[in-house]
């Protein structure tokens, strides 16, 4: 009998059509318009190879089928489906507390990454130990063709675009892959990683790039420092904002401001470091330029398996019914997780779309986790992180605070704390820099601290409310 890997890699080839150069000026590749029928026969197909490759390579999803002694031969189409367990952030999280440091969530292990990795990538999130995740060379050209197929439905094109990625890269997978992509595309890059956000504001000035990627609300941030340096970003080169990490098309206020702000298309992905690190979902520019109409963001999903399921019960609900993404990855060698909740509220519509996709579409984007996650600039976070870097600090009392405002359409994180009586306002400035280095070591996220003095912070008998929005 055939080895699994070598079947699982083999579909994986098979399936990926028109992988070097686009098959239409309107369609990367030919599975953007396949039926309905042809969908299901390719989700079951991929989905049959990939159980028996995971049950094989994946120690995490052998426990899991052992356990409900479910075999691999149990799921035979894509009809099967409902019979594999969700699996969520939780237990990935648990996984890499007791199997440090990587886990055992993935194929990858040290033999393969010595010999195949490519890069390791961390979720931005911070569901107690951290979650970095390796990749392979084949997942990097994997994600190369399937972000180049939603780029390619955004409107950019070689020859008339280039882009500037105002990002600063690190441990997120997004902005990478859109790398690789647009080298395929051959489309020429101004790389802007690192660099403050007045020399980027020059280099779109200097540069003339008609692409833009970044965060939202750092597109907002980026033009009012252009403004106050006299460069009008309507009049920019840029033509397309193009905008992951954190809702924004979705938003109807702040796409309007975004899109008049810079005169320009806004467009979107959507996914997740753990099942759907490259264009998970897109936008195309036939429902962009729809600027009064709904929003609504492709699923790739030749590539992946989508589902919404009840946030209560995490059973899966009626098609045109609100639920909670679900996503299996039939796209990766690395990472083929099976029914992972991503967790986003969602609405699943089969609809065709007026550019001719016959994938399902997110209608109305998604519009954010059910948990309580806070989303900084981009970085998710969870308030329990903060108040696990704050106790790390002796000399502080037992109360503080979490603000999150927006100063000039920027995301400003506050953290109060407070001393304990006993603490010197000599080591006030002292403590500031002690919180500020422990958040940004587990969150990824640099805020700013208020040391107020001892009593300042309101008290309850009852759960803390230690979180106040303003945004």
């Amino acid at each position: 009998m055939a080895d699994s890997r070598a079947v699982w890699l083999d579909t994986l080839e098979y399936f990926r059509r028109d992988a070097d150069r686009p098959a239409s000026d309107r369609y990367w590749s030919t599975l953007d318009t396949v039926s309905r029928d042809e969908l299901h026969a390719i989700h079951s197909e991929k989905l049959s190879a990939v159980v028996r490759y995971v049950y094989d390579y994946i120690p995490f999803y052998r426990r899991k089928f052992d356990r409900l002694r479910l075999q691999p031969e149990d799921i035979r189409s894509v009809d099967d489906l409902h019979l594999i367990p969700i699996t969520t952030k939780a237990e990935m999280a648990d996984d890499v507390a007791q199997n440090p440091p990587w886990g055992t969530f993935t194929a990858v292990d040290e033999a393969g990454w010595r010999q195949r990795g490519c890069q390791a990538f961390a979720t931005s999130g911070t569901t107690g130990q951290p979650r970095v995740f390796r990749y392979t060379e084949l997942d990097r050209s994997l994600w190369a063709w399937g972000n180049a197929r939603a780029m390619w439905a955004m409107g950019f094109r070689p020859g008339r675009d280039s882009a500037m990625l105002a990002f600063g890269y690190g441990p997120y997978v997004w902005l990478w892959g859109v790398h690789y992509a647009l080298n395929l595309m051959r489309i020429p890059i101004v790389t802007a990683g690192g660099l403050d956000t007045r020399t980027r504001a020059r280099f779109i000035d200097q540069y003339k790039p008609t692409i833009l990627a970044c965060t939202p609300s750092y597109a907002l941030y980026l033009a009012s420092a252009m403004r106050d340096m006299d460069i009008d970003p309507a009049d920019s080169s840029v033509r397309y904002l193009f905008c992951a990490g954190e809702p924004g098309y979705s938003v109807p206020a702040t796409r309007r401001r975004l899109e008049e702000v810079w005169a320009a298309d806004l467009h979107e992905f959507y996914g997740c470091t753990e099942a759907a690190p490259a264009a998970g979902g897109y936008t195309c520019s036939e429902v962009v330029a729809q600027k009064e109409g709904p929003a609504s963001t492709h699923l790739m999903a030749d590539t992946h398996i989508w589902e919404t399921v009840s946030p209560g019960t995490l059973e899966p609900v009626q098609r045109g019914q609100r639920g909670l993404s679900v996503v299996t990855n039939l796209f990766s060698e690395a990472s083929p997780q099976l029914r992972f909740l991503a967790g986003d509220f969602t609405t699943l519509d089969s609809r065709r779309c007026a550019c001719g996709r016959t994938h399902d579409r997110a209608a109305g984007g998604f519009l954010g986790r059910a948990d309580d996650m806070l989303n900084i600039r981009g970085i998710t976070l969870f308030p329990t992180a903060i108040e696990d870097a704050v106790r790390r600090v002796g000399e502080l009392a037992e109360e503080f605070e979490i603000v999150v405002s927006s100063e000039r359409d920027m995301d400003v994180l506050t953290v109060k704390v407070e001393p304990r009586p006993d603490v010197s306002a000599g080591r006030h400035q002292t403590l500031k820099k002690l919180v500020e280095t422990e958040i940004v070591s587990r969150c990824e996220v640099r805020p700013n601290i208020e040391v107020v003095p001892p009593g300042t912070l309101p008290r309850t008998e009852f759960k803390a409310q230690r979180v106040r929005d303003l945004r």
